[in-house]
Protein backbone atom coordinates (compact mmCIF):
# COMPACT_ATOMS: atom_id res chain seq x y z
CA UNK A 1 0.00 0.00 0.00
CA UNK A 2 0.57 3.81 -0.59
CA UNK A 3 0.83 6.49 1.41
CA UNK A 4 -2.00 7.84 -0.27
CA UNK A 5 -3.98 4.66 0.47
CA UNK A 6 -2.98 4.99 4.02
CA UNK A 7 -4.60 8.95 4.16
CA UNK A 8 -7.34 7.62 2.32
CA UNK A 9 -7.98 4.97 4.81
CA UNK A 10 -7.30 6.86 8.25
CA UNK A 11 -9.68 9.88 6.62
CA UNK A 12 -12.50 7.47 5.53
CA UNK A 13 -12.28 5.85 9.50
CA UNK A 14 -11.91 9.15 10.67
CA UNK A 15 -15.79 10.25 8.63
CA UNK A 16 -16.96 7.44 10.06
CA UNK A 17 -16.24 8.09 13.50
CA UNK A 18 -17.51 11.38 13.25
CA UNK A 19 -20.77 10.37 11.66
CA UNK A 20 -21.31 7.83 14.21
CA UNK A 21 -21.14 9.93 17.10
CA UNK A 22 -23.37 12.24 15.29
CA UNK A 23 -25.84 9.66 14.87
CA UNK A 24 -25.64 9.31 18.56
CA UNK A 25 -26.21 12.62 19.45
CA UNK A 26 -29.04 13.21 17.00
CA UNK A 27 -30.47 10.09 18.71
CA UNK A 28 -30.37 11.75 21.95
CA UNK A 29 -31.93 14.65 20.62
CA UNK A 30 -34.68 12.78 19.54
CA UNK A 31 -35.15 11.08 23.00
CA UNK A 32 -35.26 14.38 25.05
CA UNK A 33 -37.89 16.47 22.12
CA UNK A 34 -40.28 13.54 23.01
CA UNK A 35 -40.31 14.15 26.49
CA UNK A 36 -40.77 17.63 26.23
CA UNK A 37 -43.50 16.83 23.77
CA UNK A 38 -44.98 14.66 26.55
CA UNK A 39 -44.54 16.88 29.14
CA UNK A 40 -46.27 19.77 26.95
CA UNK A 41 -49.02 17.94 26.15
CA UNK A 42 -49.86 16.18 29.89
CA UNK A 43 -49.54 19.75 30.41
CA UNK A 44 -52.00 21.10 27.93
CA UNK A 45 -54.45 18.37 28.97
CA UNK A 46 -54.31 18.98 32.40
CA UNK A 47 -55.10 22.81 32.63
CA UNK A 48 -57.98 22.27 30.02
CA UNK A 49 -59.33 20.15 32.44
CA UNK A 50 -59.27 22.41 34.93
CA UNK A 51 -60.31 25.34 33.28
Amino acid sequence: MEVGDWVMLGVGVAILGFLWSLHRDVADLRERMARLEGLFDGFTKRDRKTA
